[in-house]
C-alpha cells in the first residue's frame, strides 16, 4: 500500500510542478482556474504525504503482545 500511495504522491507532484513551470513560463499572473488547481494539489499532496508518514510510523512500532 505504501508503494501506491508513493506513486500517487509522485504524479500529484509532477501535476502541480508541470503548472507552475507552465505558469512561469507564460510570464504573466496565473488565472484562478490555475491557482486553484495548483493548490489543491498541494492539499492533496500533503495528504498522502501524512498518509504515507503514518504507514511508516505504524511499520516501526513494535508489535503489542496480546494478553
Amino acid at each position: 500500500m505504501l508503494g501506491d500511495l508513493e506513486e500517487l504522491l509522485s504524479r500529484l507532484a509532477d501535476a502541480q510542478k508541470r503548472l507552475i513551470l507552465m505558469s512561469a513560463k507564460s510570464r504573466t499572473f496565473p488565472d484562478n482556474n490555475t491557482l486553484q488547481k495548483i493548490a489543491a494539489l498541494a492539499l492533496n499532496i500533503s495528504a498522502v504525504e501524512a498518509l504515507i508518514s503514518d504507514g511508516q510510523s505504524r511499520k516501526m512500532r513494535p508489535a503489542k503482545a496480546n494478553d
